[in-house]
């Protein structure tokens, strides 16, 4: 009866061993929301940048932590905000769950959409 028990036992370890969990550290990361349009000011006092689609304007703010890259997000190259300005077409990922006031994780900006 052990010997069955034993057994029993081996196969729900190795069943329950080859079940896959959900990838974690796709948990981890947080959802964007991207906010892409023509920047229209850039104040800098503020760390906030102003942006255009259409007729809807955005503000985007940002801190030490944005990372700016110059390019298409693809091949995108490192940037600085130093480079970034007005007229140029910027996308720039915002946490989905951000309030008023949240700063973008990573801007990408080039000359012409």
């Amino acid at each position: 009866m052990s010997v069955r028990l034993a057994g029993l036992a081996a196969s729900i370890a190795v069943l329950a061993g080859s079940v896959t969990l959900p990838n974690l550290s796709a948990q981890d990361k947080p959802k964007t929301t991207n906010i892409q349009g023509i920047v229209h000011d850039i104040s800098k006092d503020k760390s906030v940048i102003t942006v255009r689609n259409g007729t809807v304007t955005r503000l985007v703010g940002y801190d030490s932590n944005t990372k700016f890259l110059y390019g298409h997000s693809k091949e995108a190259k490192p940037g600085s905000l130093s480079q970034v300005k007005e007229k140029f077409y910027i996308s720039c990922a915002v946490p989905a769950d951000a309030k008023k006031d949240s700063k973008a994780t990573e801007c990408v900006y080039r000359e012409t959409k």
